[in-house]
Formats: structure tokens, C-alpha cells, sequence
């Protein structure tokens, strides 16, 4: 299983184990090894950042503890290829046979053991990008932030996913120009992917709020308004409900406001807009959903997508 993955992105080989250490600490998150036995010169690393996802492939060739700080605004996605990995969290223990995949959730401590033919795929996605596919399936966000459960799934019998994994490696290793945009698309499938596949602490109830048929219109109308102004009274008067109930409704499934879910959701459309190249001037379409200051639009839609509107436009 991915036995050629990130073939031309191959940074070490056969080399000590704290050089690949190092390398991580630099490029992908803060740990600590302790090598459990003598040590071998067998450590690989290939690495390779495709559109806001760190990919890599590691070996420790080694007996190896790994002790993680808690990891800053990245879920980590990782994969077993080949050998055993145990990870140790403060009350209980996940055992990694090859084929398993488990998704790792900012702010947890752990301890992971590699067998010394451990060989695992770790992908970065973005915490930004998880929260932002969940809203924009309109899905309920607890107000902690979003968590994966510990219980990993073995990708043998999900093979829709394996292929959507080697399909973002191969696009990763042969990355060229992409005029239809296809390639962001990669980002948003695969966090669907991993929001609908691995259990996690967000509610799936799309649409819904409190499971009520009149909030679900309220999300509706404002994904077809998203050009008009729209505030909470204005949402309140069309579900026939006060302007406390709908503050009380967003905060109860998306843990934000009314107005910031509204602003998230044009960011959310602009960005689809500069993606597909029917937005061709960032300035306009900015305008044209009335986010008329533009150093404001800039950061804030850096702060959702981890990127600005000219670097998505580029990307495209």
C-alpha cells in the first residue's frame, strides 16, 4: 500500500533517525524520539505540501518512541502502511495494523510507538478546512471545536477512500498548471471524506437546526440572499420567531452568530467563484457580496481558508 508514494519528493534516506526528526520538527509538528533499541541508520521521509496539505511518507527504521506536543491547528491523518504503530493517549491506547487510519485532533497529547518497519502516510488537513466544509454542508459544530473520536477505520474496507488518498499523491506528485480549478476541489472532497467517514464530535443533521423545518428554510434563504444584506431580525421575521430564538438557534448548531455565519458563507461562495474562474477580479466579486472593505475581506477570508483571495485565484 502506497509502496511508490511521494516518489520524487524524497528528502532522506537510509539516514539517522534525529535527522528525520529534525525535519519534522521544522516542517510538519513538534515532538520528541526516543530510540527504544540500538540504532540503525534506516530512517525515509518524503514530503510534499500540495494545496495547504503536508503530505508524508516517514520511516523510522527504528525501534521508536515519539512524543507529540499538542498539535497547533492541524488534524493529522495518518496511515499505516507497512509494520505496527500504538498510540498512547493519557487514558487508553489505539493499536495501527496496516491499512488502519486514524485521525488525530488539535490539542491532544500523545505518545506513539513505531515498530522498526513501521512505515505510515501523515496527512496535514487544515483545521480551518474541516470547520469550513462542515459549515458550508451546513452541519452542527460543537462550541469546543471539532474532535475526532480515537477508533481508526481500516482502509481496506473503505477502498473509495484509498483511491481518493492516492489520487491527491499522485495530483501531488505531478502537479502542473490547473485551468479548471480541479485540484482545490481535492481539499474540500477529502474533508468531506474524513467529516462523513471517521466519527467525530459534529452532529450530521445537515440543514437542520434543533432539527426544525423553519431554521432549515432560515439556512436556505440565506445560501440564495447571500448577495442582499441579511441580519438576524431580517431572519427572525421570515421564520415568524424572535431575534433571541435565531442568536439562540445559530449558537446552538454552529456555535457563531448569525452574522459571522453569514459573512463565512459569502467568503464560502467567493471562494467557489475564484475556483471555478467565474470570478476574475477578486475586487468585484468582493463588492458584489457587499464586503466593501477590502483589508477587512482579505483577512478574514485568510483566517477561514489559510490562504488569501489571490493566492486561491493563483492556485487556479
Amino acid at each position: 500500500m502506497f509502496s511508490d508514494v511521494l516518489a520524487r519528493s524524497k528528502i532522506f534516506e537510509n539516514t539517522h533517525p534525529e535527522v528525520v526528526s529534525d525535519f519534522v520538527n521544522k516542517n510538519i509538528g513538534r515532538h520528541k524520539i526516543e530510540i527504544l533499541d540500538h540504532e540503525t541508520q534506516r530512517s525515509g521521509l518524503s514530503f510534499k505540501e500540495f494545496l495547504g496539505l503536508g503530505l508524508t511518507y516517514i520511516t523510522y527504521g527504528n525501534n521508536i518512541r515519539v512524543r507529540n506536543a499538542e498539535l497547533e491547528n492541524m488534524f493529522h491523518l495518518q496511515i499505516i502502511s507497512k509494520g505496527k504503530c500504538e498510540v498512547g493517549f493519557k487514558d487508553e491506547k489505539v493499536s495501527l495494523n496496516p491499512g488502519d487510519a486514524i485521525m488525530l485532533s488539535p490539542g491532544e497529547k500523545m505518545t506513539l510507538d513505531y515498530s522498526c518497519d513501521c512505515k505510515k502516510l501523515i496527512i496535514n488537513v487544515p483545521e480551518s478546512l474541516v470547520r469550513t466544509t462542515a459549515l458550508g454542508e451546513a452541519l452542527s459544530l460543537p462550541g469546543s471545536g471539532i474532535s475526532f473520536k480515537r477508533r481508526p477505520l481500516n482502509l481496506f474496507a473503505f477502498p473509495s477512500m484509498m483511491k481518493l488518498f492516492e489520487t491527491i499523491l499522485l495530483e501531488a506528485e505531478e502537479t502542473g498548471s490547473d485551468p479548471a480549478g480541479v485540484f482545490n476541489l481535492y481539499r474540500e472532497i477529502l474533508a468531506k471524506k474524513l467529516l462523513f467517514s471517521f466519527k467525530s464530535n459534529v452532529s450530521l443533521d445537515r440543514g437542520s437546526l434543533d432539527n426544525s423545518v423553519a431554521m432549515q428554510n432560515i439556512v436556505q434563504y440565506i445560501d440564495e440572499n447571500l448577495k442582499n444584506d441579511i441580519d438576524a431580525e431580517d431572519l427572525a421575521e421570515i421564520a415568524n420567531v424572535s431575534a433571541r430564538s435565531i442568536y439562540n438557534g445559530f449558537a446552538n448548531a454552529f456555535s457563531t452568530t448569525p452574522r459571522k455565519y453569514i459573512k463565512d458563507r459569502k467568503l464560502k461562495r467567493i471562494r467557489d467563484e475564484l475556483i471555478s474562474g467565474s470570478a476574475r477580479n477578486i475586487t468585484e466579486v468582493a463588492f458584489s457580496y457587499g464586503l466593501m472593505h477590502l483589508g477587512r475581506f482579505s483577512s478574514d477570508y485568510k483566517k477561514l481558508f489559510g490562504e488569501l483571495p489571490s493566492e486561491t485565484k493563483r492556485l487556479r
